[in-house]
């Protein structure tokens, strides 16, 4: 049994029957011609009737459906189509059926000032009077008036927008429109779309309806504002009672529980001829809309929202249950997306959602494609919205051993940053900047690094760096002594640190403590590793601390902080570490291993010794502490040292390596 009959003559008719067919609600959709029959997919739920009916022809339409008793006809046709209007109202009252009217919200407010007609007759006489081009936008139905009430010559510079449907394009041919001053265009229509008309016609007067949200009409008037040209406006015949189409929705769906689904989308690069069809499909079908103010602001008939983070989408979503909400990402979903989070969080607040994930183009693929490479070989990266020095550091690191690294930017004073750091770290390469991607005003611009440093940009950039003699990358990276500034501060030795580092069993993401630091050379070979390792290095004395941070600059390294203090006091506000090294404690090894076993519990920790009574302080804590996975080793290094004609032996003081969890 059928339950609904739709009549459709705007958007909201099709939005209505979307989400009835989402419920498996059988209705029928009523359209005037073979373009709104176009707009329709086809669905099992839904059936499409074609062609206009009077009065009588929609009562013996309506008895021949197989109407349910309870069947509503809703009336979703324009808000200027009275005359259509008024059949669907008498045929109801003649069969005894519900009759809904779905009406849209006006936008008075922004149409202060501009003159308003009663109907279309008096629109075009006022335009007679004119001596400059007319856009008309009222579509095709009123063409015949504005025809009949204008003189040849102003019908000569008039433009008309309507609908690509032979129908229209018929009635602009029988009012004598030239062909070349036809739009025939599907909206929606952004305010810079209609700026963007106005400004190529030459247009100084624009004719609308006062057609609310889902006809554009505001984005109409603030277009002619932009343009300084007049907007006439069509008045509506009456101000209607009746429903929106959200709560046409809720009422015949009210018996079943709605499946929601979740859309997410890479939007691309920003610009919409960058979208995917699938992307601008989901975005058609859409009931709300969440994205980034820049990514919705060009969506004029759906509702909005300017969110993206998922603690601010749950709660809408929570509060009004739409049935097919699109949450939008720049970019691709699968590359450095806020998608991941967002999926996860959408499964954790609700279990029966229908979440589908569409990819979009990324600035990566699209900057390599105006460049004319691949990026099958590059190393991928992002330093968008996390652009600190670690993630510098990290991105040079990348960069010391491979040709090329694409990475997206926060913005243009990455690219400043990049170059120094490349200087810093000896890499001959070119820095190629892709601003503003997929916009009128992208550019593509190369520069050396010492062209970078003075480089200044704006907007969003995605850079693709080369580097013209890449490293071959170690098997076992390691630091000599020799890599080391000195001075006067004990350094722990090569073989030692060596040892002890692979005996602390690092991993990516850790958090290491390095304590009694030194000339930093145990934290610098750690943290050369991996950027991912977070490195703090606690040194008591301020020669040592200036030392540490000497070798961290010329090691070009950011993921490590020295830490100025006094060992445990100085673990105050830092995260709880995963490893720690302790090379000198100060005479204070049980109040730092007390200290660190009361915050985390399975913290790896290798201890250096060279004396007997760290030895001894060492044998004391085995005693107090449950330890595990204990071990112990000494090592002595002997060097050998010219003496003339002679190479003689050079001992190094042996030294304990100690080697516990806790």
């Amino acid at each position: 049994m059928t339950e609904c009959i739709i009549f459709s003559g705007t958007t909201e008719g099709r939005i209505i029957s979307d989400a009835l067919s989402v419920h498996g609600i059988k209705h029928i959709v009523c359209v005037a011609g073979t373009y709104g029959e176009e707009m329709m997919k086809e669905d099992a739920g839904r059936t499409v009737h074609v062609g206009r009916m009077d009065e009588p022809q929609m009562e013996e339409f309506f008895r021949s459906c197989g109407l349910a008793k309870d069947a509503v006809i809703i009336d979703a046709t324009h808000p200027y189509a009275s005359e259509v209007t008024a059949n669907i109202k008498a045929s109801c009252e003649q069969c005894g059926l519900k009759y809904v009217r779905v009406v849209r919200s006006g936008d008075e407010d922004c149409a202060a000032g501009f003159p308003r007609y009663a109907n279309a007759e008096d629109a075009a006489r006022a335009l007679d009077k004119t001596d400059s081009n007319i856009l008309l936008t009222t579509g095709s139905k009123e063409l015949g008036v504005y025809s009949a009430n204008v003189s040849p010559e102003v019908l000569s510079r008039t433009y008309v927008r309507v609908l690509p449907s032979e129908e229209s394009l018929k009635i602009c041919e029988e009012c004598g429109i030239e062909r070349s001053h036809i739009i025939a265009m599907h909206g929606p229509f952004s305010r810079e779309m209609n700026a963007a008309t106005i400004r190529q016609f030459s247009i100084g007067h624009l004719l609308t309806k006062e057609s609310g949200a889902a006809g554009g009409f505001e984005e109409k008037i603030l277009a002619a504002r932009d343009e300084g040209i007049i907007a006439h406006i069509i008045e509506r015949p009456s101000e209607e009672e009746g429903i929106s189409a959200q709560a046409a929705i809720s009422m015949m769906i009210s018996s079943t529980d709605p499946v929601m689904k979740i859309t997410i989308a890479g939007i691309g690069m920003g610009n919409v001829s960058s979208m995917t069809a699938e992307v601008r499909e989901a975005i058609n079908d859409a009931d709300v809309i969440f994205g980034a103010e820049r990514l919705i602001e060009g969506i004029v008939d759906k509702k909005t929202y300017p969110l993206y983070l998922a603690g601010d989408i749950l709660p809408v979503l929570e509060s009004e249950n739409p049935l097919r909400p699109v949450i939008l990402f720049s970019g691709d979903t699968g590359f450095y997306s806020g998608a991941r989070r967002m999926i996860a969080a959408l499964n954790e607040w609700r279990k029966d959602a229908d979440i589908r994930v569409l990819p979009g183009i990324s600035s990566v693929s699209y900057l390599a494609s105006r460049l004319g490479i691949s990026y099958e070989r590059a190393v991928l990266t992002s330093l968008h919205g996390k652009n600190d020095d670690k993630n510098i550091s990290g991105l040079i690191h990348k960069l010391k051993y491979t040709p090329e690294v694409f990475t997206l930017l926060s913005g243009g004073s990455d690219v400043r940053r990049i170059a120094a750091a490349m200087k810093d770290a000896g890499i001959d390469g070119l820095i190629y900047a892709g601003v503003d991607l997929s916009y009128e005003d992208e550019r593509i611009v190369t520069m050396t690094p010492d062209e970078a440093l003075v480089s200044e940009y704006s907007g969003m950039v995605t850079a693709y760096i080369t580097n013209n003699a890449p490293k071959a990358r170690p098997l076992i990276p390691v630091i000599r002594d020799c890599d080391m500034i000195r001075g006067d501060v004990p350094m722990t030795k090569e073989c030692i640190r060596h040892e002890s580092i692979i005996r602390l069993g690092l991993c990516e993401g850790e958090v290491m403590y390095d304590v009694g630091g030194g000339t930093g050379s145990v934290s610098i070979e750690a943290a050369s590793l991996s950027p991912e390792l977070k490195v703090y290095v606690i040194e008591r004395k301020a020669e040592a601390v200036d030392l540490i941070r000497e070798n961290i600059k010329k090691a070009g390294l950011g993921n490590i902080e020295v830490v100025e203090g006094e060992a445990p006091d100085a673990f105050e506000g830092l995260p709880s570490p995963d490893r720690v090294f302790i090379g000198g404690s100060g005479g204070r090894l049980s109040e730092i291993i007390g200290t660190l076993s009361g915050r985390k519990k399975g913290i790896t920790y290798v201890i250096n010794a060279v004396s007997l009574e760290t030895c001894d302080e060492v044998r004391k804590l085995f005693s107090e502490y449950g330890i595990q996975d204990e071990e112990i080793l000494q090592i002595s290094v002997t060097g050998v040292r010219k003496a003339g004609e002679h190479h003689l032996m050079n001992a190094q003081n042996p030294v304990w390596i100690f080697t516990f969890k806790l």
